[in-house]
């Protein structure tokens, strides 16, 4: 969950505004790219939570994705009280052109069309920015003294990890001078942050979570039986799929198969890397698959490996959900010591890590595991207890009530 400053918040409903005899709910903007997406279902958990608490939630994004994918196009998010909306309106679908059009220039003409735009983000208590990009942006408009609602921004993992990798991070400055709390996903990014010039006291952790409750429990022994490993994730590389190969043709334990699910711009060459390797007739790249597939294939896996590694543009996980979801399902799962993964997993206790890149080590914790399943369950029902004591969203969303609600209040936390 999220470290507090000192000083314990306790929790109170939100008051909202007097309106003559009634109560108005607490009204909370969401900034995001895409909505609604697949990839940031986090996004949509969020906003139920503040919907459950009895708030108004809006949105603004640069691109509505309605009906492009069944699996989030749920009614709630057409029908929210307060309306999802395009930043920019008609000029959304021109984005990318005018970017290209406008070269060293875009920065200021795109800060020009945010403050064209900047009517949409007003009449709200709070204003909620995912990615630190979509947080500079409203940044910059408080500057102009546009809007007043506090800003609230959830930081992730590529909007931090590349600004690392460039040396860019004090390009936030107008966020932490702005904004009024910094929320990233994990303690490595918050010590970034604060590196980079964030007060202290409004940088707090906020972990996303699942919903564990919604996951059945089944622990799958591999005693008698073909010891199945599986991944699922777009096939970039901070996921470290080439190095689950690699570590797997070193099994000296034969009776095993490979399952990997996502698409993404590596997958060719990881399919030549299986072939090199000599065990493509074990692993089978299935592309994306639809959910309720997945979910079945999760079932019947053992073994979720997720060897991630910092991508060489500075690309890094926060605490991948993925893995959240393995481990409340029973699954060993198997990652690095990469960025907030380490607050997840710990190793041999509720599933285990390897450094970066280390293919021997992976090979080893993969023997190990191959060799030993009974010494592995406890292993797994460690796993469960983690998430549901410190990754359950239903708890971190009424935390994340807390903190909105108060600053909608007061304008801060403390």
């Amino acid at each position: 969950m999220f470290s507090t400053p000192p000083g314990e918040m306790v929790w109170k409903e939100p008051s909202g505004q007097v309106l003559g005899e009634h109560i108005a709910p607490m009204r909370i903007c969401f900034v995001v790219d895409k909505f609604p997406t697949l990839s940031e279902t986090f996004v949509l958990d969020q906003i139920a939570g503040c919907l459950e608490s009895g708030m108004e939630v809006s949105v603004v994004c640069n691109e509505m994705a309605f009906g492009r994918d069944t699996n989030v196009d749920d009614a709630r998010w057409q029908k929210l009280p307060g309306a999802v909306v395009s930043w920019w309106g008609g000029l959304d679908r021109y984005r990318s052109s005018l970017k290209k059009w406008s070269g060293r220039f875009w920065d200021k003409l795109s800060t020009f069309i945010d403050l064209a735009n900047a009517h949409k983000l007003r009449n709200v208590d709070v204003i909620v920015a995912h990615f630190g990009h979509n947080g500079l942006r409203v940044a910059r408009i408080m500057k102009r003294r546009r809007i007043a609602a506090p800003l609230v921004t959830i930081f992730h993992g590529v909007d931090v990890g590349r600004p690392m990798h460039d040396n860019t991070l004090g390009s936030y400055r107008p966020v932490f001078e702005k904004g009024a709390l910094q929320l990233p996903v994990n303690a490595f990014f918050r010590e970034a942050l604060i590196n980079a010039g964030a007060a202290q006291a409004q940088v707090l952790v906020h972990h996303m979570g699942i919903r564990p409750g919604e996951i059945d429990y089944h622990w799958r022994s591999w005693q008698k039986g073909t010891l199945s490993f599986i991944s699922v994730c777009r096939l970039t590389e901070k996921k470290g799929i080439e190095y689950a190969l690699r570590a797997l043709a070193r099994l000296p334990h034969r009776d095993w198969v490979y399952s990997v699910i996502g698409g993404g711009e590596l997958l060719e060459d990881l399919k030549l890397i299986a072939t090199d390797l000599g065990i493509a007739e074990r692993v089978t790249f299935l592309g994306p698959r639809p959910h309720s597939e997945v979910k079945q294939r999760l079932r019947d896996a053992h073994v979720f490996l997720l060897p991630s590694v910092a991508g060489r543009d500075g690309d890094l996980e926060g605490i991948p959900v993925a893995l959240m979801e393995a481990m409340a399902g029973g699954l060993i799962t198997v990652s690095t010591y990469h960025s907030g993964i380490p607050e997840l997993i710990e190793d041999r206790k509720t599933g285990f890590l390897v450094p970066e890149r280390d293919i021997a080590a992976l090979a080893g914790k993969l023997t190990w595991i191959a060799e030993n399943p009974g010494l592995c369950e406890p292993i797994a029902l460690a796993a469960r207890g983690k998430v549901e004591a410190d990754f359950n969203s239903n708890a971190l969303n009424e935390r994340f009530a807390q903190i909105v609600a108060k600053l909608g209040e007061t304008g801060s936390i403390t």
